[in-house]
C-alpha cells in the first residue's frame, strides 16, 4: 500500500512538472507593430507641466511574447480586459535622464492595436487603435487621424485624464490629475 501511495504521489509530481507553457496564439502583424512609431536611437521633445523641455531618448524597442499573467508593469488587471491569454506585444521605452532622475515613457501594443501608455507619474486605461480618429489642434499645430481618450471624473466633475496619440507622430499630448506633457514638433 505504502508503494502505491509513493508511486501515486511521483507520478502526479512528474505529470505536473511537465505542464508545457502554451504556444503563443496571437502574432502582432507589422500593421499592429507600427502604431508605435519610434525606433531606438530617436529623439522627442515634449513640454511638462511646468514649462520645461524634456527631451526623450528611445533606449528599448523590442517585440517579444507574454501573456496577461506576465505583465512585466502595473497593468495585469487591463491586459485581461482584453482577453489575450498569450500574444506577442511591442514594447518602446524612452528616457530622459535629468539632475533629478531618469524618467521613461513605456508604450506597448498587442494584436488588434490595443495600446498602453506609462510614465513615471501616469498610467493610462489602454487605448483600442482601431476606434475613431479626430483632427486637433495643439499648441498651434493641427494633427490629423488622433487617437482622442478621455475621463472626467463623475463626482468631482474634474479631468482624470486626457491622451492625444497618432499613429503617424506617437504621443501628442497626455495630462494626468497635476502631470502632463505635450509633444514639441
Amino acid at each position: 500500500m505504502k508503494k502505491h501511495l509513493i508511486f501515486c504521489i511521483a507520478l502526479v509530481a512528474l505529470m505536473t512538472s511537465c505542464v508545457k507553457e502554451p504556444s503563443i496564439l496571437r502574432r502582432l502583424t507589422a500593421e499592429d507593430a507600427a502604431a508605435i512609431p519610434y525606433h531606438t536611437g530617436q529623439t522627442v521633445n515634449f513640454l511638462n507641466e511646468n514649462g520645461d523641455t524634456l527631451t526623450f531618448t528611445v533606449t528599448y524597442d523590442e517585440t517579444k511574447p507574454f501573456s496577461e499573467d506576465y505583465w512585466e508593469y502595473p497593468y495585469d488587471a487591463k491586459m485581461s480586459i482584453i482577453r489575450q491569454p498569450w500574444c506577442y506585444a511591442r514594447t518602446v521605452v524612452l528616457h530622459h535622464a535629468s539632475d533629478s532622475g531618469r524618467q521613461e515613457m513605456m508604450f506597448t501594443v498587442v494584436p488588434d492595436k490595443y495600446l498602453y501608455f506609462r510614465n513615471d507619474e501616469m498610467a493610462l486605461p489602454y487605448i483600442d487603435l482601431k476606434g475613431a480618429t479626430e483632427t486637433v489642434e495643439v499648441n498651434g499645430v493641427t494633427y490629423e487621424n488622433v487617437h482622442v481618450n478621455s475621463y472626467h471624473h463623475p463626482n468631482f466633475d474634474e479631468l482624470d485624464h486626457l491622451w492625444y496619440y497618432s499613429e503617424e507622430v506617437g504621443l501628442i499630448a497626455v495630462k494626468k490629475k497635476g502631470h502632463s506633457l505635450t509633444l514639441i514638433p
